[in-house]
């Protein structure tokens, strides 16, 4: 299993090319570091731009052995390469589109970010053309203060340019964008966690090949890909070799349509330390991980007393885009499960290992009290005309079916009223906190920043979100990405003064 190539910058503060002189320009916000809803303050910022090119080309590799498979790439890798950066280093990425015949929409999937740079889905990066994506890498202010309980921890980057997604993510374009702040920093320092060299991405796909080595794709099929071959950063069949010590893995379901719950062969517990974007206030303990599409799981595997061959295993089955079979709290799981990634144990046990356990602190969380809340939304997610649905309509990227006040909370509840499919909803923007799953509380993991709320069939969530920093418009959608190119979509654009709803979007950049 390889481990994907770290992005390098091309300069640190001084910037290597006329920024915005590209064909979509840039963010107005690259200009003007005011907050919307206080333009008496300035977002989060204390140290140097980072500036990145990337090209988005075809390329060919090998993911099946013995097998040229062609891919779509970020710089023509499959998955693309890391971006490690820090919290308040803006990052500049300037990215070309080097395909031919497809428009593009990078989205970096957990960033706080101008709409500009967020990957909306006619934001186009056309073919031949250029675009400066600005990833602020900031945290949003609360009471006039930087909120560092929101400091990013392992977000990802894909296309999602509109109705084409699916498509192009299964082609290959997908990576990691890793953050770091004083906080995380200070605890790998102190040996609580894994430093960098035992700090491994992993992005779990599942593809169908052509007899030739190529993706199979059938752009008729509208109820979710599945493959029959499991892909681990961009191979099939991986192995990875461990020594006996404790590694962190950043475990990124990067499937189009595919749930996972991930087990060890042995038993053996994983260490939570964060979900989606975030860390936890403390380790989990966590006996399985359900991973829906987008979903990420920041975890520790203790490999000090492991046999020497231990593998990752998924225990959920699932038949057809509908989703698992069973529902959300009454999954159908097969023991032992299928193979995803075998890690080979060697050595001695390591000396003087990492600290962090069950119950070790991390980062502290900032409950949103529900006496902030301003108002309550109910989107209901369903099935009409052969397509996917909110509240009975598609996706119209002109219309702004939401419109929160910059600076405000509010109470958005999601219903799944499509039978037994699954919909793994992902809000853009900001994080969002779970109160509650049906009739109860959500499952411990869930209870506290996550990007993508798990809808199982007949299911309903209740959660809070605030809106900061950056007027829209952005997007939410179902994370089965045939489910969000057939118009499960709808859009959020916070403003400094409500509108009425629904409206045009406030603006359109080229």
């Amino acid at each position: 299993m390889p481990v994907p190539a770290v992005k390098e910058a091309l300069s640190v503060g001084a910037a290597p090319f006329e920024v915005g002189a590209v064909t979509h320009g840039v963010a107005p916000e690259w200009w003007d570091r005011r907050v919307a809803e206080r333009p008496d303050l300035t977002w989060f910022e204390d140290k140097p731009t980072r500036f990145y090119q990337m090209e988005i080309k075809s390329a060919w590799t090998e993911i099946v052995p013995g097998k040229r498979t062609q891919i779509f790439g970020y710089d023509g890798l499959y998955p693309g390469p890391t971006f490690r950066m820090r919290v308040g280093e803006p990052a500049l990425v300037r990215q070309y589109n080097r395909l031919s015949g497809v428009e593009l929409s990078t989205h970096l999937h957990g960033g706080h970010n101008p709409a500009h740079s967020d990957g909306y889905p006619n934001f186009y990066l056309l073919p031949g053309e250029g675009r400066d994506y600005f990833w602020t890498n900031t945290v949003p202010m609360l009471h006039g203060r930087p909120d560092f309980s929101e400091s990013p921890s392992t977000m990802w980057y894909h296309d999602h340019g509109m109705d084409i997604t699916a498509y192009t993510v299964l082609m290959g374009l997908a990576g990691f964008a890793i953050c770091t702040d004083a906080l995380e920093d200070a605890l790998i320092a102190d040996r609580v966690l894994p430093a960098t060299a035992h700090d491994i991405p992993v992005a779990i796909q599942d593809r169908t090949f052509n007899s030739d080595g190529s993706i199979f794709f059938d752009p008729l099929d509208h109820d979710g890909y599945l493959g029959d071959v499991y892909v681990v950063n961009g191979k099939a069949f991986p192995v990875f070799r461990v020594q006996r010590r404790k590694y962190r893995f950043r475990f990124l379901n990067g499937c189009n349509a595919r749930v996972l719950e991930l087990r060890r062969s042995d038993g053996g517990v994983f260490i939570g330390l964060g979900k989606d974007t975030w860390l936890f206030p403390q380790a989990l303990e966590q006996r399985t991980l359900l991973l829906a599409m987008a979903n990420r799981a920041d975890v520790v595997i203790d490999f000090s007393n492991a046999a020497d061959v231990v593998y990752l295993e998924n225990i959920l089955e699932q038949d057809d885009g509908r989703g698992p079979d069973g529902d959300l709290d009454d999954r159908k799981v097969n023991i032992p499960g299928t193979r995803i990634l075998k890690f080979i144990v060697e050595g001695a046990r390591v000396q003087g290992d990492v600290s962090v356990t069950v119950g070790t602190p991390l980062r502290p969380h900032e409950p949103i009290p529900t006496s902030e809340v301003v108002r309550t939304r109910t989107f209901e997610f369903g099935r009409s005309r052969g397509a996917w649905v909110i509240n009975g309509d598609f996706f119209d990227e002109g219309v702004a079916n939401a419109v929160p006040v910059l600076g405000s909370t509010e109470r958005w509840i999601f219903r799944n009223n499509s039978g037994g499919w699954w919909h793994p909803v992902h809000i853009h923007l900001e994080s969002h906190q779970q109160v509650r799953l049906n009739e109860g509380l959500p499952p411990m993991e869930n209870r506290f920043k996550s990007d993508v709320a798990v809808l199982g069939g007949n299911t309903e969530i209740e959660l809070l979100m605030r809106f900061r920093t950056f007027p829209g418009p952005f997007v939410f959608h179902c994370h089965n990405l045939e489910h969000e190119d057939m118009r499960m979509m709808f859009v959020f654009d916070p403003r400094t003064a409500a509108a009425a709803e629904p409206s045009p979007i406030q603006a359109s950049y080229p």
